[in-house]
């Protein structure tokens, strides 16, 4: 059985999982759209490159020679960028972390319905153990404040303090 702050301890905790889970899948998604965009831009100026090396002057005058080497240039860091920033790596890693906070949240959850039960104690001592070794995977990763404070926000609407009372 759990004292009334351990209770409480539970419910925070799960709204915790719950925000670091919706977190995760939010970055995710942005970290998948940056490696999209770079790919696409990296294709689209290399065709233009690759039309504009190709094309005589006829099509291209003169005075526009500067736009061969700008847009060689331009597709080569585009696509440096791309390798760079690792977001493909990256969106895969918070994928990854939001399943994990997500499987979390809802052992929290299962937790918070069971609190008088005989093992809760040594349950809520292994689901710690676990938000502490899921905090550890995720410190290479950057840290958006806003973001963060975005779910947290909706997590906490979604559950309404009416919720926060122990269940009986």
């Amino acid at each position: 059985m759990l004292s009334q702050m351990q209770q409480k301890d539970v419910w925070e905790r799960w709204l915790s999982a719950e925000t670091r889970a919706n977190y995760f899948a939010d970055l995710s998604g942005r970290f998948a759209w940056w490696q999209t965009f770079l790919t696409w831009t990296a294709l689209f100026s290399s065709s233009g490159a690759a039309f504009a090396i190709v094309s005589d002057s006829r099509i291209i005058p003169a005075q526009w020679d500067w736009i061969k080497p700008t847009l060689a240039v331009f597709t080569a860091a585009v696509s440096l960028l791309a390798v760079v920033s690792q977001n493909q790596k990256r969106s895969s890693e918070c994928s990854e972390l939001h399943f994990k906070w997500n499987r979390l949240s809802t052992q929290y959850e299962a937790l918070w319905s069971n609190v008088y039960s005989s093992e809760a104690q040594q349950k809520l001592e292994s689901l710690i153990e676990k938000s502490a070794e899921l905090s550890k995977c995720a410190t290479h990763l950057p840290y958006r404040k806003r973001l963060m404070e975005k779910w947290e926000d909706h997590v906490i609407r979604e559950h309404a303090p009416a919720h926060a009372v122990a269940p009986a």
